[in-house]
């Protein structure tokens, strides 16, 4: 190469680095993360997250700046957390679950918030549609007043002879409470008695086993909550001693350990939350982005768990899996 095309050439590469810094610097921004669960807990939903992210552009330490708070399954410390990450002024605000996404709303209407895995955002308050938001908070709802009944209806096949269900869930929360009302009425379809046993974090853990040893049900329904989600591998060792059928609303439930579940991949929500992110931070105005729901959503048994608790599940079930942990 000659002197003047070497000094072409590096006259090239130090315009494309000058020009490659000054969008860097245009595009670096500052993000809030309010995580229901524990650091532990949300490690795979979250490195989908900025995994998705990264192959948009945006690489935390470099253009992208990440506050993150993890409430570790307690409700009460959502609000002093999303108090936290509003005064430090971020771009955006990434509040997975609908109790965080609703403190985080509570104290700002201009910050744009990103939800994750909410049940019903209009109901919540976050959203006028989810055509048009409306306001300063856009996402993925999980709304879906079949998922329940389905469930139920699973569990009844999976196991037929199946009378009475003890139903899991914590009636603080609104959509906890929906869903409860949907698993009722279908449980008077399929000739089922349910009966509700309130749980929350690890320290009502042993009230409500006690509650469900007295009520003898045949199997049980677990619902989802950032509490149980947390504290799931705790949850799951104790119905497991119990030897009973049960289904569950999140899919790392029987991933780790838990006999079957329905349910989306809420780490492909987080995935797809990243487009969200992505738009706002590219100037979007969240209230113009609709809310997207689950296309798709999976049977998973876990027939290693099911052979540990001498349990049987019907064959027309196994065929209905989507995936089979052996």
């Amino acid at each position: 190469m000659s002197f003047n095309a070497s000094r072409q050439f590096l006259a090239g590469v130090s315009a494309f680095l000058v020009a490659t810094c000054a969008v860097a610097q245009q595009d670096s921004a500052r993000i809030g993360f309010l995580a229901g669960s524990s650091r532990a807990a949300s490690e795979a939903n979250r490195r989908a997250f900025f995994d998705a992210l990264k192959q948009k552009g945006w690489v935390e330490g470099a253009n992208l700046a990440v506050d993150i708070r993890f409430a570790d399954g307690k409700l009460e410390r959502l609000g002093p957390l999303a108090r936290e990450l509003v005064a430090g002024n971020p771009r955006l605000i990434v509040a997975p679950t609908q109790p965080g996404a609703v403190a985080v709303r509570k104290l700002t209407r201009s910050t744009p918030i990103v939800f994750v895995a909410v049940p019903d955002p209009v109901a919540a308050g976050l959203a006028a549609s989810l055509a048009r938001p409306g306001g300063n908070a856009t996402g993925l709802a999980t709304i879906n007043s079949k998922l329940g009944p389905k469930r139920l209806s699973l569990l009844k096949e999976a196991f037929p002879a199946t009378r009475r269900v003890a139903m899991l869930y914590q009636p603080e929360l609104d959509f906890n409470r929906a869903q409860a009302g949907e698993v009722r009425e279908a449980a008077q379809n399929l000739g089922l008695e349910i009966v509700p046993i309130s749980i929350g974090g690890p320290t009502t853990f042993d009230a409500a086993m006690d509650k469900l040893d007295a009520a003898r049900p045949d199997a049980i329904y677990v619902m989802e909550t950032p509490q149980l989600h947390t504290h799931r591998r705790s949850l799951i060792s104790r119905i497991t001693k119990r030897r009973l059928p049960a289904v569950y609303a999140l899919q790392v439930f029987a991933l780790e350990g838990g006999l079957m579940a329905y349910a989306m991949s809420v780490p492909d929500q987080f995935r797809r939350a990243a487009n969200y992110v992505d738009r706002i931070l590219r100037g979007a105005k969240p209230g113009e982005l609709p809310i997207e729901q689950p296309v798709t959503f999976e049977l998973v048994i876990n027939a290693k768990a099911a052979k540990a608790q001498g349990l049987t599940i019907t064959p027309s079930v196994l065929l209905l899996a989507d995936r089979v942990i052996e």
